[in-house]
C-alpha cells in the first residue's frame, strides 16, 4: 500500500497513484487536496460529538429578529424547488429544524423533513411530516419523491457519492434534485481565507467546487439540469460572518445566536453583549453592501455558493 493510501485514505480513493497530494495550511485546519478539497478528519471525534443532539423547536432563538430575519430567505429557497419540480412530495435532506419543509408544504408540496442529528419535535401533520433518523435506517419507507434537496448537506458527509445514490433511488422517473454547497473557489474562500464562514472544518469533510460536484453528482447517475448562480441567503451570511470573525474573538458567533446550539452560553456576559453590539452595528451595513458584492461574484463565477438542479442521467 502506498504512503498516500496510508496517510490520506480518502485522497488515495481518488488520486492515481504516485500522485502526491497537496496539505494546504492556511486555514488553521488540515485540508488536503488531490482531486478533491477535504479535511483529513482521521482524527476528529464522532459525528454524535460533531453534531450534539438539540431541539431547535424550543430554542430562545426562535423567537429573535435574527431568526425572523433568516426565514425570510427561506422563500427564495422554495422558488429554486419549484424551478426544479412542480408541487407534488418533497425531500429536504438535512432538514435541520424543519423550517424549509415546512415553507415547502405551505408552498403545496407533500413535504418531508429528514434529519438524523438535531430537528424540531418529530411531527407528522397534513403536508408535513419531520423525521430524526439516518437516511439508511428511513429509505425503504420514506418512498418516492418529485423533488429532493440538499442544502449545505452534502459537504458533511464521509461518502457523499454514495448517499447521493440512495437519494437518487427515491427520485421518481422525471424528479429532480437541488444541492448546494459552500464554494471552495469562491470570491469569500479567497479574501477570508481561515476566517470563513462557510469553510467551518472538521464539519465540513469535502470542500466542493463546480467540477468537484458536477462530477459527485454524475458518479451517482445525474446530469446537471441548470445552475442557480445567486443564492442571496448563503451569500449574504457569509460576507457578514467572515468579516465579523475577523473583528470578534468568538468565530461565528451571529450564526450560533440563531442557532443556539448552546455554544455561547458559557461566555462572560460582558463578553456577549459586546459581540452582540458589534454584530449590530456591523451586520447592518456589511448585509447591505453583501448584495451588490455577491451579485457581482456570482456573475464572474465566483459566488460563496454552488448550487446546482440535476436529473437523472439518461
Amino acid at each position: 500500500m502506498s504512503d498516500t493510501a496510508l496517510t490520506y485514505p480518502m485522497c488515495a480513493q481518488v488520486t492515481p497513484p504516485g500522485t502526491a497530494p497537496e496539505v494546504i495550511t492556511d486555514t488553521g485546519y488540515g485540508l488536503v487536496r488531490c482531486a478533491v478539497l477535504f479535511t483529513d478528519a482521521r482524527t476528529d471525534p464522532p459525528a454524535s460529538e460533531l453534531y450534539p443532539a438539540f431541539d431547535q423547536s424550543v430554542t430562545l432563538a426562535s423567537a429573535t429578529a435574527a431568526r425572523r430575519a433568516v426565514r425570510g430567505f427561506l422563500g427564495r429557497r422554495v422558488t429554486i424547488a419549484r424551478q426544479a419540480a412542480a408541487p407534488g412530495r418533497s425531500l429536504d435532506f438535512g432538514a435541520g429544524n424543519g423550517a424549509f419543509a415546512k415553507a415547502m408544504a405551505s408552498a403545496g408540496f407533500d413535504s418531508v423533513g429528514l434529519e438524523p442529528f438535531s430537528l424540531g419535535n418529530p411531527q407528522s401533520s397534513p403536508g408535513l411530516l419531520l423525521v430524526r433518523a439516518p437516511l439508511d435506517e428511513a429509505a425503504d419507507t420514506l418512498g418516492t419523491f418529485d423533488v429532493i434537496t440538499l442544502w449545505h448537506v452534502l459537504e458533511h458527509l464521509e461518502h457523499p457519492v454514495a448517499t447521493l445514490k440512495t437519494l437518487v433511488g427515491l427520485l421518481t422517473p422525471k424528479g429532480a434534485l437541488v444541492v448546494c454547497v459552500p464554494n471552495e473557489r469562491s470570491w469569500q474562500r479567497r479574501l477570508f481565507r481561515r476566517s470563513w464562514f462557510h469553510l467551518d472544518p472538521p464539519r465540513h469533510l469535502i470542500h466542493f467546487d463546480v467540477r468537484t460536484l458536477t462530477h459527485s453528482l454524475h458518479e451517482a447517475g445525474l446530469q446537471v439540469d441548470r445552475s442557480v448562480p445567486f443564492v442571496p441567503e448563503y451569500g449574504s451570511s457569509g460576507w457578514v460572518q467572515s468579516t465579523l470573525n475577523l473583528v470578534l474573538p468568538h468565530r461565528n458567533f451571529l450564526y450560533e445566536v440563531v442557532k443556539d446550539r448552546g455554544a455561547l452560553r458559557t461566555m462572560k456576559r460582558s463578553v456577549f453583549v459586546g459581540h452582540v453590539v458589534a454584530s449590530i452595528v456591523l451586520g447592518g451595513p456589511l448585509l447591505l453592501l453583501s448584495y451588490p458584492v455577491e451579485w457581482l461574484a456570482a456573475r464572474r463565477g465566483a459566488a460563496a455558493t454552488v448550487t446546482l438542479i440535476a436529473r437523472r442521467a439518461g
